[in-house]
């Protein structure tokens, strides 16, 4: 289902029942504004969460305090399942 929201449209829909197994507080599995520039993506099966934009956005996230420590970059054919991630 692919529903146009704005986020707190988007948090009203997951508490009708968006149909996982998170809390019904939570994000949509995946974002991305009308533009498609950038994409944020934690799937219900995952436990990591992908961020998708410009070179200059990825930049950005690596050279981030908080975040750059637990940023990579990954190429478009590359698998973006973190190193050493083990399935629950």
């Amino acid at each position: 289902m692919l529903i146009e929201a704005g986020p707190k449209q988007a948090a009203t829909r997951r508490q009708q029942g968006g149909g996982t197994h998170r809390k019904s507080t939570e994000l949509p599995d995946l974002i991305f504004p009308a533009d498609r520039s950038w994409l944020f993506s934690t799937l219900w099966d995952d436990d990591w969460t992908c961020i998708g934009g410009s070179t200059a956005l990825v930049a950005d996230l690596l050279n981030d305090r908080d975040l750059g420590t637990r940023a990579r970059r990954v190429r478009l054919d590359q698998d973006a399942t973190p190193p050493g991630h083990k399935a629950l």
